[in-house]
């Protein structure tokens, strides 16, 4: 059996395959016996196709995918010269390596998370008449994701309010969640605590702004950290682009703080690092990718959600509000992110119990701890042959 992932380029693109990657080995090992003969069923080939990030080739090595780089045309959503060249050159390019890769591999299904990056190999699964099963994390559709749904044999959401941009194609709709960290555990807080130097006791504030930091929020935080500090303990995830600014900052404004090392900045955390501090925290502010809503979900973590302005499609303010009508979330539209009100959520945040306990309660609603695995069955099926119908 061989199945090929394909996606865009950033982070949100690629971390929803790990757990993926991981349930597809599991349950192809346990239904091995019950594989059609056609699919080849004594191996299992992965292979990823699209556009490959250094991050990426370190993500798909360490869980031994075979890595492909198809190039890709990338539609801006501004005017630029670039737009023209990319889809007049690079876009038919792609698709013409695309064709010969997707040939020598001939995969029996291709399971697509979106992104520019992906339309060459959707466009050649669609050649070959091979089935596609889409991923569609956030709250509204990517234009990738928008495009080739049509083509889809099953698409799978990580929120339920998308079906209502997505009439036409509910009969093939699977309403999953997106697929989170496999190592996030409830019981390992004090551990993970300790791990970075703080007291099991001490509340833990996890600030993240994305896979490539948010400067108005680190921003905005160094300039509270003074007063924050006193009550809880700080992770601080800057983004590498603002590391060095920011620790510098927050050095100086700590410098006479008896509780200085209740602050931990890092420019980035990756794999195992990033689940214990997703463990470990008590509460977070974040924006509002997919991927990073989906793990504060799995851990029942009260957040403050401060979407990106201006974010393709506004998907990380659709995410928000998704987790805002829920009650699972407090959001601050980005255009009123003070040092005030930032300080005053936080607290209300920390400190209100009765708030807490219904975000907790509220967020089990957006948290689909079966994301991977259903996500790796509706794939084998379709590589087996199956046309997977929602109910």
């Amino acid at each position: 059996m061989r199945i090929v992932f394909t996606g865009g380029g950033t982070g949100g693109h690629i971390m929803p395959f790990e757990s993926i990657i991981e349930a597809i080995r599991m349950q192809y090992t346990e239904k091995q016996h019950s594989i059609p003969s056609f699919t080849d069923p004594e191996v299992l080939e992965l292979s990823f196709l699209g556009v490959v990030t250094p991050e990426g080739k370190e993500f798909f090595d360490r869980y031994g995918v075979a890595i492909h780089n198809i190039p890709s045309g990338k539609l801006r959503r501004y005017a630029s010269g670039m737009n023209i060249i990319d889809i007049a050159f690079k876009l038919p390019f792609g698709t013409l390596v695309a064709l010969a890769r997707m040939w020598s591999i001939m995969p029996d299904v291709v399971v697509s998370k979106g992104g520019y990056g992906s339309i060459p190999v959707i466009l050649s699964a669609i050649f070959y008449r091979i089935p596609i099963l889409l991923h569609e994390s956030d709250a509204t559709p990517g234009r990738a994701n928008a495009f080739t749904m049509r083509f889809a044999s099953a698409i799978t959401l990580g929120f339920a309010v998308s079906r209502e941009y997505l009439q036409p194609y509910l009969k093939k709709i699977f309403v999953t969640g997106t697929p989170t960290r496999t190592l996030l555990a409830h019981d390992q807080k004090k551990e993970s605590k300790k791990s970075f130097g703080f007291a099991e006791s001490e509340h833990v504030l996890l600030v993240m702004g994305g896979s490539q930091g948010a400067q108005q929020i680190n921003d905005t935080l160094i300039t509270s950290l003074p007063t924050l500090i006193k009550d809880m303990a700080i992770i601080h995830i800057t983004g590498e682009a603002h590391h060095v600014a920011i620790a510098k900052v927050a050095e100086e404004f700590l410098a006479q703080s008896p509780r200085k090392q209740m602050y931990k900045a890092f420019a980035r955390l990756k794999g195992a690092d990033m689940t214990r501090a997703l463990m470990a925290s008590d509460s977070a502010v974040t924006r509002a990718g997919a991927s990073s809503l989906a793990e504060i979900a799995r851990m029942k973590i009260p957040a403050l959600i401060i979407p990106l302005a201006g974010a393709a499609n506004d998907h990380q303010r659709k995410n928000a509000l998704a987790f805002e009508a829920a009650g699972a979330a407090l959001v601050l539209d980005p255009s009123n992110v003070t040092t005030h009100l930032l300080s005053q959520d936080i607290e209300r945040l920390i400190t209100d119990q009765e708030l807490r306990t219904a975000i907790i309660k509220n967020i089990e609603a957006l948290d689909f701890p079966n994301a991977a695995k259903d996500i790796a069955t509706l794939a084998l099926e379709l590589a087996s042959g199956y046309l997977p119908s929602s109910k």
